[in-house]
C-alpha cells in the first residue's frame, strides 16, 4: 500500500506573488487554447521565446560575482565573502547564485533524518513520472554536476569533504559517453580508416542476443583492461565492490565486475538504467557514423567521429528540452529547443555551473525502494552497479521496464532507506558552502518570502517537523530542506522553486551550448544529414526505434506514465 499523493490541504500560495500565480494558472489551464497556439508556427515561436526568456530572467543572469572558492584557493581556510579575479576565472570551483551566509540555530544534522525517512506503506508515488524520468535526470546531470574529491580538510586524522570544487567542463558536453578530454575519447574509439568502421566507438555484440554494448571494462583476470587505463574509473566502484565482497562474498562482487562497461563517463555505470541510456546513445553514435560515411566517402575517421559526436550532443539537448523539460513543466504549451531564442538575448553568456544547481538536483526521493525489471523486483541497493539487469533482458525491454514503473513522489519524508544518508550528506554540502536560506533563494528567484510554514507545504507532518527543527522560524530553513519541503503542484514533476531554478539553469545551459551558437548551428557543423536527424528528433522512443529497426514500436518508452 502507498499513501495518496495529496491527502492534505493545498499549500498556501499567497506569498508567491500575483504575477507568478497568474502565469502558472494560465499556462496550466485552457489546453484547447494552447493547442491552437502550438498549431500556428509564428505564434508558437513567439510564445516559446517569451516563456524561455521569462524563465531565464527570473534571476540575475551570468556571470555571477560569487564563487564557492575558498580564500586564496586553500580548502582549509574560510570561504571568500567577496569577489576576486581568481573567483571570477578559476573554473575548478562552482559558481553560486547568492553570496555566502552563515545561518544560525541550525539543527544537528542527524536530527534531520526524520525529514527524509519514510515508513513502510507511507510512501507516495509520483502523479505521472516514470522511473525512466528519474533515471534520465540522474544520467543527464551526472554529465556536468561532478563534485571533485580533492576538496577536503583534515580533522583529527580524518578527511572531511567540503564538496566545493568540480571537474566539469561546465557544458552539456556528453562526457558521459565521450569523456572529458582527448585521452578519454581516444580510449573508447576504434580509430580506423576502413570503410564501415570510420568514426565508430568501440562496441561488442552479445553472442546470445546480438545486442550491441560497450566493451567490458575488466578483463577475465578481474583487472582493468590495458586499453582502458586512461579512463576515469567508475566513481566509487572500488569501495562498492569491497563492501559487496565483505558482506555478500567474492562471487557476487566478481559477477558485478563482469558487467561493468568501458564508458568514458565516470558515472555511466552507476545503475543498469544509467548504463542503458549511455548504451542507447553509443548505438546512435555508431548509426550516425554509418549515415555520414555513406554520404561523405571522402571523410576520414576523425571527421566522421567529430560530426557524429556533434549531432549526438545536439540530440541530447533536443531530448532534454522537448521531452524532459516538457515533462517537468505543468504547462500545456510544449516548449521547443530553438537555439535562436538566445542568439541575441542578454543572458547568452559563458556557462558556469552554480553550486545551488548541483544541490537542487538531488532527487533521491523519486527513487523507489524496489525496481521492477521485466517482472522481477530488485531492491534499490541491489540495483547499484549491477548491469546484468540490462544485459539479461536487452535495451528495449530495459527501457520499457523503466517506463512502466512509477517513480516515487519528490519531497520530504519519502526517501528509501538506502538513500537517507545521501540526503543528509547533501544538507551538509549546503552547510559547507555557507548557502543562504530557502527564503533568500525564493526572493532571489522572483517569489515572495514565506512567513509561515503553511506557505511552504500543506502537509501537517512536514509543517510540524519543520517548525520544531527550525524553532518556529521559516527564515531558519535551509535551501536544500526547503526545496523539497514544498508540495508538488498538479501536472508538475517537481516542487515550484526547484522547477523555477531548473528552468533557469537548464535553458541557460542548454541553449547557450557552443554547438548551438548562431554561426555553428548549421550543416557545416552537423552535415545536411545530421541537421535532418536533429530536426526530426524529440523523443527517446525515436532513438530506440531506429537503433533496433526489426523491433521498432515493440517497446513503449516514456517519461510520462
Amino acid at each position: 500500500m502507498t499513501r495518496p499523493l495529496r491527502d492534505h490541504p493545498p499549500r498556501d500560495q499567497s506569498a508567491d506573488g500575483f504575477t507568478n500565480r497568474l502565469q502558472a494558472y494560465v499556462l496550466s489551464h485552457f489546453p484547447w487554447l494552447w493547442k491552437i497556439v502550438m498549431a500556428i508556427g509564428p505564434l508558437r515561436r513567439l510564445v516559446n521565446t517569451y516563456i524561455i526568456n521569462s524563465a531565464v530572467m527570473r534571476a540575475r543572469s551570468r556571470p555571477s560575482p560569487y564563487s564557492s572558492m575558498a580564500v586564496h584557493g586553500d580548502v582549509d581556510k574560510p570561504m571568500a565573502g567577496y569577489t576576486s579575479w581568481e573567483s571570477m576565472t578559476d573554473r575548478d570551483w562552482f559558481k553560486r547564485h547568492l553570496p555566502q551566509k552563515d545561518l544560525k540555530d541550525l539543527p544537528p544534522l542527524e536530527d534531520l533524518r526524520e525529514l527524509y525517512e519514510v515508513k513502510e506503506g507511507e510512501e507516495t508515488l509520483s502523479e505521472d513520472s516514470s522511473v525512466l524520468f528519474l533515471s534520465f535526470a540522474q544520467w543527464f546531470t551526472d554529465g556536468f554536476l561532478m563534485t571533485s574529491s580533492d576538496d577536503f580538510v583534515e580533522v583529527d586524522g580524518k578527511r572531511i569533504y567540503q564538496n566545493r570544487k568540480t571537474h566539469t567542463s561546465h557544458h552539456i558536453d556528453f562526457n558521459t559517453l565521450y569523456g572529458l578530454n582527448r585521452a578519454h575519447s581516444d580510449a573508447i574509439r576504434l580509430k580506423l580508416e576502413e570503410t564501415g568502421r570510420k568514426g565508430r566507438l568501440k562496441s561488442e555484440t552479445d553472442p546470445d542476443t546480438g545486442e550491441e554494448y560497450a566493451p567490458r571494462y575488466f578483463g577475465a583476470n578481474g583487472k582493468v583492461k590495458p586499453a582502458f587505463k586512461d579512463l576515469l574509473p567508475p566513481l566509487r566502484l572500488k569501495e562498492f565492490l569491497e563492501t559487496v565482497e565483505r558482506n555478500e562474498g567474492k562471487e557476487r562482487a566478481d559477477a558485478i565486475r563482469q558487467h561493468i562497461f568501458a564508458f568514458a563517463g565516470e558515472r555511466a555505470n552507476t545503475t543498469p538504467y544509467t548504463a542503458m541510456l549511455t548504451t542507447l546513445f553509443l548505438r546512435e553514435h555508431n548509426r550516425l557514423c554509418g549515415i555520414l560515411e555513406k554520404a561523405h566517402p571522402s571523410w576520414d575517421d576523425e571527421r566522421v567521429f567529430q560530426t557524429a559526436r556533434n549531432i549526438n550532443i545536439a540530440l541530447l539537448i533536443k531530448i532534454v528540452v522537448e521531452e524532459y523539460i516538457n515533462h517537468i513543466s505543468p504547462y500545456y504549451f510544449q516548449l521547443s529547443a530553438d537555439p535562436s531564442v538566445c542568439w541575441k538575448a542578454e543572458w547568452n553568456k559563458p556557462n558556469w555551473i552554480p553550486i545551488e544547481f548541483n544541490l537542487l538536483y538531488r532527487w533521491h526521493s523519486l527513487t523507489p525502494d524496489y525496481f521492477k525489471v521485466a517482472g522481477k523486483s530488485v531492491a534499490g541497493e541491489q540495483f547499484i552497479y549491477d548491469n546484468s539487469h540490462l544485459t539479461g533482458i536487452g535495451l528495449g525491454k530495459a527501457m520499457e521496464s523503466a517506463s512502466q514503473q512509477k517513480a516515487w513522489n519528490i519531497g520530504l519524508m519519502n526517501t528509501p532507506d538506502f538513500l537517507v544518508s545521501v540526503e543528509l550528506a547533501s544538507v551538509q554540502q549546503g552547510r559547507a558552502n555557507h548557502l543562504a536560506s530557502y527564503n533568500d533563494y525564493r526572493e532571489a528567484f522572483g517569489y515572495g518570502r514565506v512567513k509561515t510554514f503553511e506557505q511552504i507545504t500543506g502537509d501537517p507532518r512536514r509543517i510540524k517537523a519543520l517548525s520544531r527543527l527550525y524553532k518556529d522560524s521559516v527564515d531558519n530553513v535551509e535551501l536544500f530542506v526547503g526545496l523539497f519541503a514544498e508540495d508538488v503542484a498538479p501536472r508538475s514533476a517537481v516542487p515550484p522553486l526547484i522547477g523555477r531554478m531548473v528552468a533557469l539553469d537548464a535553458f541557460s545551459q542548454a541553449l547557450t551550448n557552443p554547438l548551438l551558437s548562431q554561426h555553428a548551428f548549421n550543416a557545416g557543423t552537423f552535415s545536411q544529414e545530421g541537421m535532418k536527424v536533429i530536426e526530426s528528433t524529440s523523443r527517446l522512443q525515436q532513438i530506440l526505434d531506429r537503433n533496433q529497426p526489426q523491433a521498432a514500436g515493440t517497446y513503449k518508452v516514456t517519461m510520462t506514465i
